[in-house]
């Protein structure tokens, strides 16, 4: 399995298909296996990376300064990429937010699925989710999961109205991730140097924000706050999904973010 050591950590990635570059980068709840039908079907046009952000899947921190920023562009160095298309979900969508700021020289394009961003007030349901989480940490994992199934992904739906697989799938990185033993040595975020909001605006290459119209008030929110501040975006409500729309509707996710990565940008050679 392929395994790189990068500043802080040490990343399990894997690499599909040829064509132009396509990086997935995964949510909070979940890991690179939550790109599964994306990583096959993407690369029958791009040569697609998927990769666990440390402390998820198969990797792991090492102690010490890190910045996701840092750890994309060795991983994109490591794999003699010079450009790429970005798609990526929620906590993913905050650190590729931050990246192509920083790099915007690096990303052809970007597609976002209910992306998370710095600084936001949450609202006080949210509030009471991260406190309640942080309980069910010192308690029980399996409760920790069934938690993050609730909140992010089953809404207020019937049980029976998610594929049971969908669920199986979100536990298993869950725990994956929850299960996973903490860094020998201590670890230390670099933060950049301005906030999101400030950089926002600066912001040229194309986006598609994607979110469905069952997600978390906060996130569609954010939705409506990224659409108003960059300045060449388009924005897409996807029916009746919740936070991770490409679990839910994979072909529909896929159809969007190829049209839109094929329509709006072309690589530089």
């Amino acid at each position: 399995m392929p395994y790189l050591s990068v500043s802080g950590a040490t990343i399990y990635f894997d690499s599909k298909g040829s064509g132009p570059h396509l990086l997935l980068i995964h949510a909070g709840i979940a890991d690179s296996q939550m790109w599964d039908y994306e990583f096959h079907s993407l690369s029958q046009q791009f040569q697609v990376t998927r990769f666990d952000l440390p402390g998820f899947g198969q990797s792991s921190f090492t102690g010490g300064a890190f910045s996701y920023t840092m750890i994309i562009n060795e991983l994109l160095d490591h794999l003699k990429i010079k450009q790429t298309y970005i798609f990526a979900a929620s906590f993913g969508g905050r650190i590729a937010l931050d990246f192509v700021t920083e790099n915007p020289e690096r990303c052809l394009c970007l597609a976002l699925e209910s992306s998370a961003i710095d600084e936001w007030n949450f609202s006080e349901a949210l509030q009471q989710y991260d406190e309640k989480e942080e309980q069910l940490l010192t308690a029980s994992f399996d409760q920790v999961a069934e938690l993050n199934y609730r909140t992010w992904i089953l809404r207020d739906r019937r049980p029976e109205a998610i594929a049971p697989q969908i669920k199986e799938r979100i536990r298993e990185m869950q725990m994956t991730a929850l299960t996973k033993p903490e860094p020998a040595r201590p670890i230390k975020e670099m933060s950049p140097t301005q906030p999101l909001s400030a950089r926002l605006d600066q912001l040229k290459l194309p986006v598609l924000i994607m979110i469905g119209d069952l997600d978390v008030a906060d996130f569609q929110d954010i939705s409506t706050f990224l659409y108003q501040k960059i300045s060449h975006a388009k924005k897409v409500e996807i029916p009746n999904v919740a936070h991770l729309a490409n679990l839910e509707a994979p072909e529909l996710v896929a159809s969007l973010v190829i049209d839109f990565f094929l329509s709006e940008a072309v690589p530089n050679h």
